[in-house]
């Protein structure tokens, strides 16, 4: 089985949905002009570039997104490689995971590497919320199973752990604090579309003031969670550079070490990301103790804190730069930008392991352990 190097990545800049507001308080849609594969594609141009590579150089593409609608949907891949001036003997195929779309497509992307399929492949991840349906895409957050909002599931669990408002309105702050400290940082991910070049969903006002005064989710009188303790919701790509060791010709941010899904309750939810790392660490031989930074995505502030409670995580060490409750969640990209932020940060820190996580509705948990080089 070949090694899976992680060479480069991109990602377009994270824009606030059409029926949201940017950071700003004006009105959002910044990129609601493109479908997913046009976000796909701008990323996995820049990463092709970062990269030094050509689009005829990509053997098989792994286009990760999470609603695939439309006349063209389950040609996503195809498409996506299409728009980035890839030729047709390009295969690749459209994986879906939720919230986990990105780091499946990353997954997916690294089997067609250790199985010698591909020398070079692309993970690629993109939703636009902007072009959804509201009928499609309000509902999918309610889970069959177990009759909730997956939100409501989390605000359950941090209810049996005792965590405030106040708590998640912290973390909350946190998120955009160290995501405005992170400006130059960011610059080195995105490659500008539509004449945007940096997410515009955080807040210029983050202040306590604000969250104390945030509307809350739900209206049934238990609620600690808010409009401004989850997650935003943006449109946007990304996109990662996979190779062989022999492709790749020492040029590389890391490695891909481990992986792994599994499965909890769903009205567990919040908890799912917490059996995954476990298993992915065991896979790596890792210890928790052992790995320099963390990058859990920030579904809910309360979800972030639990998990790193349950993981016995140093705070300073998780999404230091920001998560998604500043940056947002663009569902089908998230995942590949965790793992390209997280080697990017591992290696200004002249650091070397890295884990990122996720917890997906419906009761799943997927993680990946990298090794920046």
């Amino acid at each position: 089985m070949n090694e899976t190097l992680i060479m480069a990545g991109a990602r377009t800049p994270f824009a606030a949905w059409s029926f949201g507001a940017t950071g700003r308080g004006t009105p959002g849609g910044a990129l609601k002009e493109l479908d997913p594969q046009d976000l796909a594609a701008a990323a996995l141009k820049g990463a092709l570039t970062a990269a030094s590579l050509a689009p005829r150089d990509v053997n098989f593409i792994a286009f990760g997104n999470m609603y695939q609608v439309g006349p063209h949907g389950c040609y996503g891949a195809r498409y996506v490689g299409h728009r980035a001036g890839c030729p047709p003997e390009t295969t690749g195929v459209a994986v879906t995971l939720a919230c986990g779309t990105g780091l499946l497509a990353l997954t997916t992307a690294a089997n067609a590497i250790s199985r010698g399929e591909a020398s070079v492949a692309a993970a690629v991840g993109a939703d636009a919320p902007s072009r959804l349906r509201r009928d499609i895409f309000v509902p999918s957050f309610t889970d069959i199973s177990c009759g909730k909002h997956i939100a409501k599931t989390a605000e359950e669990r941090a209810g049996e752990a005792k965590l405030s408002r106040e708590a998640m309105d912290a973390w909350a702050l946190r998120s955009h604090v160290k995501a405005r400290a992170a400006a130059k940082f960011r610059a080195a991910e995105i490659v500008p579309v539509a004449g945007l070049a940096d997410d515009d969903a955080l807040l210029e006002d983050a202040t306590p003031a604000r969250f104390a005064a945030a509307k809350l989710l739900f209206s049934d009188g238990t609620t600690v969670m808010t409009h401004a303790n989850v997650h935003g919701i943006v449109d946007g790509g990304a996109a990662l550079i996979l190779a062989s060791p022999k492709a790749a010709k020492g040029r590389a941010l890391g490695r891909l070490v481990s992986s792994a899904l599994v499965g909890v309750p769903p009205e567990r939810m919040a908890y799912a990301a917490v059996p995954a790392v476990r298993l992915a660490l065991e896979r790596a031989r890792w210890r928790a103790a052992e790995v320099d930074i963390w990058e859990i995505n920030e579904t809910f502030a309360a979800q972030v804190l639990l998990d790193s409670a349950e993981l016995g995580l140093d705070a300073g060490r998780v999404n230091p730069n920001g998560g998604a409750i500043a940056l947002g969640h663009p569902f089908g990209a998230t995942g590949v930008r965790l793992v390209h932020t997280l080697l990017l940060e591992l290696r200004r820190r002249s650091r070397r392991r890295g884990v990122a996580a996720i917890s997906v509705g419906g009761g799943l948990g997927i993680a990946v352990c990298v090794e920046a080089l």
